[in-house]
């Protein structure tokens, strides 16, 4: 047994390629069987792939004084193989009342916490855990009743960035058989042999039953299920990426899609391409469900205004022609305000740009070149002074070559200018009138006319980083 245990996760970890020479790899142990024919495998193979290994091993302080005789247990036999072993304590059922997570949740979590402080620590690129067929069976059941697309019913993945599980493979009764026939003693969680969380009910009631009932090799069954679906989900991940690309703007804060191109695509695609979107936001779907990626869904066919919140602080919104997901977070320079000099260049330290503002006789206009970023003032129209900053409440505008004032806000909505882009808008302004939305409109009440005897003349440059600083770019 101890051979053909080996050999088949010799051939897991060449199939996924998931252990290379020089790696230093984190094991998780709890000291039950699982983790404890992990280790012994691995420090078996140790010398084949140039590794070298470490154990971490988290206390949760669920089962008192059996918890920690588990942590000393895995001390001991860490101590006796040679292996470096990183044993802490947490309270993790005060964890779980805090945080509001089932104790499976803050564990995992907690656990999972510790595993990357010690990879971080050692300098580890992988970490790997004792997840075997068994649990991804039971993986694959739980997420059926529970609704799960094709993506939660290909189980639990043999490698996910840099988490590994040899014994995916291998079945809980040949772990135990390996651990009898090598000599080894691991701890038994009695928590485990209790039908008393639904992961616990499958193992020992719902698979027994399906064993007995209608397929004794349900077990593999299930195994070559979740196979197939693995390859039909990898097709249509491939597919969803590739259209993403098409379709999609992604930003730090905000992935902008094409509302129209979206609604091309099959639904199938559709819910694909919002995770996509989540996922890169949230750097993660946890606490997504399929109901908020249908929620994203419906707003396709709703018009600009229509919202949706979602967890983790993201909210999904339709705004002229295009659904976006974003991160709720406020404008860091909403109050931006500069008070603009004459006769030179003003430097704006909240953008990557200079205004360019001189002073000139009407008789000196005619070799000025005019542009969308280069705007005449009439001089004696000024009342306030001239600032540069981002929209305020009040502001009014006079779209120039149009009769009469409207509110700002106003000229937005007819503009269609996104209401989220408003507040980064650049604005030069006479107190709450609206001089010149920069690169845009220019307001009426501010031209020059025969009348004119001065001028105020305002160049926007816009300049690019060039690893040093900004250089001016005068073709703007």
């Amino acid at each position: 047994m101890m051979a053909s245990v080996i050999e088949d996760v010799r051939r897991t970890v060449e199939k996924y390629g998931m252990l290379q020479s020089g790696d230093k790899v984190v094991v998780g142990v709890s000291g039950g069987p699982d983790s404890i024919c992990l280790l012994h495998v691995l420090k078996g193979l140790a010398e084949v792939y140039g590794i070298t290994l470490y154990a971490a091993h988290l206390n949760h302080m669920f089962r008192g004084k059996a918890a920690e005789e588990d942590a000393v247990y895995v001390e001991q036999i860490c101590r006796d193989w040679g292996i470096q072993a990183f044993i802490e304590t947490y309270d993790v059922p005060a964890y779980a009342k805090r945080a509001g997570l089932s104790p499976e949740e803050a564990g995992r979590e907690m656990r999972y916490k510790l595993f990357y402080q010690v990879s971080e620590a050692v300098g580890s690129s992988k970490i790997a855990v004792a997840q075997n067929q068994n649990d991804h069976v039971e993986t694959v059941l739980m997420r059926f009743m529970r609704g799960s697309g094709i993506e939660g019913l290909k189980g639990i993945e043999p490698v996910r960035d840099n988490i590994i599980r040899p014994l995916i493979g291998i079945s809980r009764d040949r772990i135990e058989a390996y651990c009898r026939e090598a000599g080894l003693e691991p701890r038994t969680d009695l928590t485990n042999l209790e039908p008393v969380f639904v992961r616990n009910r499958i193992r020992l009631e719902l698979l027994p039953y399906l064993a007995k009932h209608f397929n004794p090799n349900i077990m593999m069954a299930l195994t070559r299920f979740s196979d197939l679906v693995k390859e039909e989900n990898d097709y249509l991940e491939s597919q969803a990426g590739y259209i993403f690309a098409q379709i999609a703007e992604s930003g730090p804060d905000r992935i902008i899609y094409k509302q129209a191109d979206l609604l091309k695509q099959h639904t199938a695609l559709q819910r694909r391409l919002i995770r996509i979107g989540i996922e890169k936001l949230s750097k993660g779907l946890q606490s997504f469900e399929f109901k908020h990626v249908e929620g994203v869904l419906a707003l396709l066919e709703q018009s600009t205004g229509a919202a949706l919140m979602l967890p983790k602080g993201l909210k999904a919104y339709i705004s002229y022609g295009r659904l976006i997901l974003a991160k709720d977070v406020e404008m860091a320079d909403k109050k931006c305000y500069y008070k603009l000099k004459y006769d030179c260049s003003n430097e704006m330290a909240a953008g990557n740009a200079l205004l360019v503002v001189e002073r000139r006789n009407r008789s000196e206009v005619d070799g000025i070149s005019k542009d969308k970023h280069t705007i005449l003032i009439d001089e004696a129209k000024i009342h306030h002074g001239l600032v540069l900053r981002c929209r305020q409440q009040g502001d009014v505008f006079s779209p120039f070559g149009m009769m009469g004032s409207k509110k700002l806000k106003e000229y937005f909505i007819d503009e269609k200018v996104p209401r989220e882009e408003r507040d980064a808008v650049p604005l030069i302004a006479d107190g709450s009138e609206v001089v010149w939305i920069v690169g845009r409109r220019f307001s009426e009440k501010y031209k020059i006319t025969d009348k004119t005897q001065k001028i105020i003349i305002i160049k926007y440059v816009g300049r690019t980083y060039n690893g040093e600083g900004y250089t001016e770019d005068h073709d703007q």
